[in-house]
């Protein structure tokens, strides 16, 4: 009894101070002191059964219903982790839209080569090549997409390439040998959004 109210009182404050549903560590954890809590909800039932009615099959019965919650809820959380492992697209992520936005930026012809992915709950990535008009300042192209990014996105760790028009882009290795900046957009952003 005492276990129970211990893991009740340790999933309270997950669920009330802790970002359950965002955070894959803390979604673990909780799931895992809900599981305990089960575990002993489930032999306390049990036992009573057992104790009142004689009927010995509750034991195992209870602990089959419980496994297979407990199954439930990791089923979830291994997904996501893998798909993270993996280096899938986040979940709701729409990498045409932030190749739409990106190209409002003043001086940007082109954006493709775009990779979005998760490191962690919480911790998305993005990289991408940008091609830029000829005499555009890039800093000031790479600050203004940047800050787009985490604004509109909420993407905060980004690496951007800026490349000037009309110049010989072939070392890059874009799909296969060259950066093909006609249709990059529709062709590089669909084709990877995702194949996770």
């Amino acid at each position: 009894m005492i276990g129970l109210l211990a893991n009740l009182a340790s999933a309270w404050v997950l669920l009330h101070q802790g970002d359950v549903k965002n955070n894959l560590n803390l979604r673990s954890a909780y799931l895992h002191v809900m599981g305990d809590a089960l575990g002993s909800v489930g032999a306390i039932a049990a036992g009573a059964v057992m104790y009142f009615y004689g009927w010995y099959i509750a034991d195992p019965i209870v602990s089959l219903a419980v496994a297979l919650l407990i199954l439930k809820g990791a089923w979830g959380v291994v997904s996501q982790s893998l798909h993270i492992l993996m280096e899938g697209t986040p979940a709701g992520t729409n990498i045409e839209a932030m190749v739409l936005s990106l190209e409002t930026i003043p001086g940007v012809s082109n954006v493709h080569d775009v990779h979005v992915w998760t490191v962690t709950s919480g911790y998305d990535v993005f990289s991408g090549h940008f091609v830029v008009k000829k005499g555009v300042n890039i800093t000031r192209v790479v600050t203004e997409g940047s800050a787009l990014l985490e604004r509109q996105f909420g993407i905060r760790h980004i690496t951007i390439q800026a490349l000037e028009e009309d110049k010989d882009y072939s070392e890059l290795n874009c799909h296969g040998g060259e950066c093909p900046f006609e249709d990059a957009k529709i062709t590089n952003s669909r084709a990877k959004q995702n194949k996770t």
